[in-house]
């Protein structure tokens, strides 16, 4: 237990008014609520307020005694300590008290003096088909105070939105809101001890028959795994030979794209299982049903568990997914040793179908502990970098706050936002806000609190006061017209913003676009009848509200809320918008992930994602991809063609199997090259490309790559000679001016390891996270402005020359025109009427090139007579020419990898390309990851809004609801000077505090630039005002408080 000794008033008056346990209901990040009742209490308010609950006179007495009475000092203070009680509900034979009641007794004796009664229509967290088909149970009323119907569980106890006690809070205040926390605490205990609760086996066990059933849909999971993998290889489920399965499936384990897809089968065939057996079992097939389960009755309540805990507990565990993938298979083909090699059952794969009531069996259990260790390791690695990240967005931002004119600034008093959020409201003031029925049901005591008037039974003239202070005619004039202009032209811009012109904290009825439609909206649908069309008198009496408002009385009430939601000057705004990012971060993952059903789609998600765009603001990602949106009259088929002739292609998607034949001879060494290529009418279909294209990038592309990837192999250390280099060389490498190179997949690194020496501009990695993309880019880059060798010069002159000879001649563009020309090259190739074969003439072969033949009839294969000098040295040759198949691009776009259809998802970004295609995308929807590209290209404002959203999908694909305010705050800060800051020691550098610089990193490095050159720390930025250890200049230090001097003692000197 900590004890705080405040050492002046200002630390007494936060004390007193901001820690204090009652104030701090709410959590500033979100507006939730933060306090509510442990486990114990919330079973026990279940069984308190069911229906069946009932007390005789001694016990309704002694619960409400125990509880309210140690509250008497707060509760009863200017009245009778007298505590109000009911009268019975039941009379004969004999007097019972509900406990129902017990609620409502304890809500009339803490109910403030003139303020009305609790309504209340909410949703018990409990179900009330749960109790038996066609109970109401399962919805909360409160009626005036009186408890109507519905069960009090973790929806109306716990630390809910909208539940009984942020209800009260919002129309009674955060004491009353405290008390009755205290009061349910001791009264939930006093009937805990009346009444127990208790857990047994027999609340897991399952009946007979749900333990047939369970079985039964669980026999049926032992031949999905089989019939799954051999629908997936392309065998018949009837006929397959085991042998033949496990062939193919080889080869399907070996590629790590074809496993993941199969992963993603098996996992929703397994969830389809696992699914039926919950529900055969859960809650149908229990010895014990709800209520008097009381294992249910924790998990149904929300007290403790989850369904989970309760299915693995009676039915099952279920798959168990580590990083979105099954159990792993090792290099034996064995998920574990004692498997088969490739086996196809589920089992094998990570599914358990044991249950811990049952016991698990010891592979089951090992793979249950691989599941819970990865979390473990997720968890431990991502508190460092959650950290780190919270850090830096709390350094850059702790200075800014609201200021009296309700604009945001920072410490050195640069402008960041007009108004906070773009609406001015306060996170933690706003939750309520838009509840309409809520607050119109409750208006007399919402009014009461908003006016502060607690001693005066007619509200009319302090409410016309605070309406003539406010200037309540000037600001809902102009936003009453800038309705009546919305409605007309549908354009909310068509007017000036109210509040723009006259500030939401001096004016009511200024108030936001949104919130006004909202309360139009709800004003003419009037959904629940309590607006009345009748005109009273034009200003409320306290008597009067609870008979119904007209719509202007509803609007004014309105305008007040929001004037007291209107976030308070010195909000340390920068500092929760920091913590509202950093704390939910620690809840994603931290890899990088790929979208579901396409194992080729990379996207960064999670902390990595959230690092790239506020902490780094790379302008180059290591995942760009773009979102077009098609026009309504491209057809399936058209987006189809579009999609391909998008996307980037390489030799290699079309080549089925390679082989190489080697002979030594006395005098050189001979390899025979054959490429199988897929059949054509399968290729032509599925990538829209021709056999002519094909021949053409084998001829033009393909040799050279494969030239040079020889000679560099033969040749590591870039001798000059040029005996081993023909005199007419191919194109040149597409992959230099149309992009980096596609990377290798892993398995082939191994193989492919002996042939890469000296080859610094191949990315050997396969689909790996974005930190290690971006390393390999800027590796890439780093050795890509080496000087080109004698061979790369002559091949490009070469090129050059051969592109300037076929100007003007027929083109076959598949990059949509932006990149490569796929020029026939005529010449070369023997075009003899009726020919099954295309040859290439000799003098276009290098010396090292013999023979080169390609099926023109068929398109089906590709030979290569490579000749070499017999002093040569060994080169395995496989791995070369597999490279080079991985290198050769067909045709793409630059900056672009693959597109996906739907909305289109393109892999890069290229914008010019784009708005080139207008008849196929509308060019006013394009979105993209990529933040840099769209602030050079659309501008700032963009690019802030960008920010916004993407932020926004991170968080949201992970379930995570961060207030748009704070997202807002971080977009401003970053794009305030007109370009993207980052959150790093670079951005701080703006920063006018050199303390605030030092307190972050590389202390020395900025002590030493402030000193020579002669700066100065004015001491506004908090960091630097704790240096020398002055109070902060936010929150109670953003103002100074004025004393009047003491007569006779002081004079008339104003103390400050």
């Amino acid at each position: 237990m900590n004890m705080h000794l405040p050492q002046n008033e200002v630390a007494r008056a936060e004390a007193k008014e901001i820690a204090n346990t009652d104030s701090q209901y709410l959590v500033p990040t979100s507006g939730k609520p933060l306090r509510g009742l442990i486990q114990d209490h919330l079973v026990m308010g279940v069984w308190l307020t069911n229906r069946d609950t009932m007390f005789t006179r001694d016990e309704y007495q002694q619960l409400l005694y125990s509880c309210l009475l140690p509250e008497s000092n707060a509760l009863f203070k200017g009245r009778s300590s007298r505590i109000i009680t009911l009268p019975p509900s039941i009379m004969k034979p004999n007097r019972l008290w509900t406990g129902k009641q017990v609620i409502t007794t304890i809500l009339e004796n803490i109910k403030p003096k003139y303020f009305h009664g609790l309504t209340l229509y909410s949703k018990s967290r409990t179900p009330g088909d749960s109790w038996h088909p066609g109970c109401e149970e399962g919805q909360v009323i409160f009626h005036d105070g009186y408890f109507v119907s519905g069960i009090l569980d973790k929806s109306q106890l716990g630390p809910s939105e909208f539940g009984l006690i942020h209800s009260l809070y919002e129309i009674y205040g955060s004491t009353v809101a405290g008390s009755m926390l205290s009061i349910l605490g001791r009264l939930l205990t006093k009937f805990l001890h009346m009444r127990a609760h208790t857990c047994g086996m027999d609340d897991l066990l399952l009946t007979p028959d749900g333990d047939a059933n369970r079985r039964s849909v669980l026999k049926g999971s032992k031949r999905v795994g089989n019939d799954l993998s051999a629908e997936y290889v392309g065998l018949e489920k009837d006929s397959v030979n085991s042998t033949e399965l496990a062939a193919r499936l080889e080869e399907v384990l070996r590629d790590e794209n074809k496993s993941r897809t199969l992963d993603l089968k098996a996992n929703a065939q397994t969830k389809n299982f696992t699914s039926q057996v919950i529900g055969q079992c859960l809650p149908s097939g229990l010895q014990k049903h709800f209520p008097r389960n009381n294992f249910q009755a924790m998990t149904v309540s929300g007290a403790k568990g989850s369904d989970v805990n309760a299915s693995q507990i009676s039915c099952l565990l279920g798959q168990q997914v580590l990083e979105g993938r099954r159990v792993p298979v090792m290099v034996s083909g064995k998920t574990l040793p004692c498997f088969k090699p490739f086996e196809t059952d589920v089992r094998a794969g990570g599914y358990i179908t044991d249950r811990f009531l049952t016991g698990v069996r010891p592979q089951e259990y090992y793979f249950h502990c691989m599941a819970g260790r990865e979390g473990l390791i997720d968890t431990a690695v991502k508190t460092s970098r959650s950290g780190y990240l919270q850090r830096c967005l709390i350094k850059g931002m702790e200075g800014i706050q609201v200021h009296y004119d309700n604009t945001v600034r920072d410490s050195d008093g640069s402008l960041v936002q007009f108004l906070y959020g773009e609406d001015a409201l306060d996170v933690s003031k706003q939750k309520h806000l838009k509840q309409f029925k809520f607050l119109a049901q409750n208006i007399n005591s919402v009014v009461r609190k908003l006016v502060d008037d607690l001693v005066n039974e007619d509200l009319g003239p302090r409410i016309q006061r605070l309406s003539d202070q406010l200037n309540l005619g000037v600001g809902s004039e102009h936003m009453k017209k800038a309705m009546k202009k919305y409605k007309k032209t549908g354009n909310l811009v068509a007017s000036e913003v109210t509040m723009s012109l006259y500030s939401p904290s001096r004016f009511l009825g200024s108030v936001s676009e949104n919130f006004a439609l909202a309360r139009e909206k709800y004003l003419t649908e009037d959904p629940d009848g309590i607006i009345v069309s009748s005109k009273r008198s034009k200003h409320l009496v306290g008597s009067q509200m609870s008979r119904g408002l007209d719509k202007s009385e509803f609007r004014h009430l309105m305008a007040l809320k929001y004037l007291r939601s209107v976030i308070e000057p010195g909000e340390a705004v920068g500092i929760i918008a920091g913590q509202s990012i950093g704390e939910p971060s620690t809840q994603m993952t931290l890899n990088t992930f790929h979208l579901a059903g396409h194992a080729t789609k990379n996207v960064t998600l999670g902390i990595p994602r959230l690092r790239e765009i506020v902490m780094t603001a790379s302008a180059t990602l290591a995942t760009p991809s773009m979102i077009l949106t098609l026009r309504p009259e491209v057809s399936d088929r058209d987006a189809k063609i579009f999609a391909k002739r998008c996307s980037k292609l390489l030799l290699s998607e079309v080549i089925d199997n390679i082989s190489i034949i080697e002979n030594l001879t006395k005098t050189s060494k001979e390899y025979l090259l054959r490429l199988e290529l897929f059949p054509a009418s399968d290729y032509e279909e599925e990538y829209s490309i021709t056999k002519r294209q094909v021949l053409n990038i084998l001829k033009k592309v393909f040799l050279a790559q494969l030239e040079r990837a020889i000679n560099k192999v033969l040749n590591p250390k870039k001798a000059k000679s040029k005996e081993r280099i023909g005199k007419d060389d191919a194109m040149p490498n597409i992959g230099e001016s149309s992009g980096t190179i596609e990377e290798a997949p892993r398995y082939a690194r191994a193989a492919a390891a002996d042939a890469e020496d000296g080859d610094a501009n191949s990315d050997d990695e396969g689909e790996d996270d974005a930190t290690n993309a971006k390393q390999r880019s800027r590796k890439a880059e780093a050795v890509s402005y080496d000087n080109p060798d004698d061979d790369e010069e002559e091949i490009s002159r070469r090129a050059q020359a051969s592109d300037s000879d076929n100007e003007g001649e027929d083109q076959t563009d598949e990059g949509l025109g932006t990149d490569i020309n796929m020029q026939e090259d005529r010449n070369p190739i023997d075009k003899a009427k009726g020919g099954k074969k295309a040859t290439i003439s000799h003098d276009w072969i290098s010396d090292n090139i013999k023979k080169f033949e390609f099926d023109k009839e068929g398109g089906q294969w590709c030979e290569v007579k490579l000749q070499y000098p017999v002093e040569a040295p060994k080169v395995l040759m496989l791995p070369i020419v597999e490279k080079v198949c991985r290198e050769t691009v067909i045709h793409e776009l630059s900056g672009i990898g693959s597109v996906a259809k739907c909305k289109l998802a393109v892999e890069g970004v290229n914008f010019s390309a784009f708005w080139n295609e207008q008849e196929s995308i509308d060019p006013n929807t394009l979105e993209t990851n990529d933040i840099a590209a769209f602030l050079r290209v659309y501008g700032v404002e963009a690019a802030r809004g960008n920010i916004i959203k993407e932020m926004n999908a991170v968080f949201g694909g992970h379930g995570i609801s961060v207030n748009i305010r704070h997202l807002n705050l971080i977009a401003d800060t970053m794009t305030r000077g007109g370009g993207f800051t980052p959150f790093n020691r670079q951005g701080l550098k703006t920063s006018v505090s050199p303390f605030l610089k030092m307190s972050f990193e590389t202390t020395c490095n900025f002590l030493t630039e402030a000193v020579s050159e002669g700066d100065f720390d004015s001491l506004t930025s908090p960091s630097s005002r704790i240096v020398l250890g002055k109070l902060s200049g936010v929150g109670s230090g953003s103002f100074d408080v004025l004393v009047g001097g003491l007569q006779g003692q002081l004079g008339q000197t104003p103390l400050y």
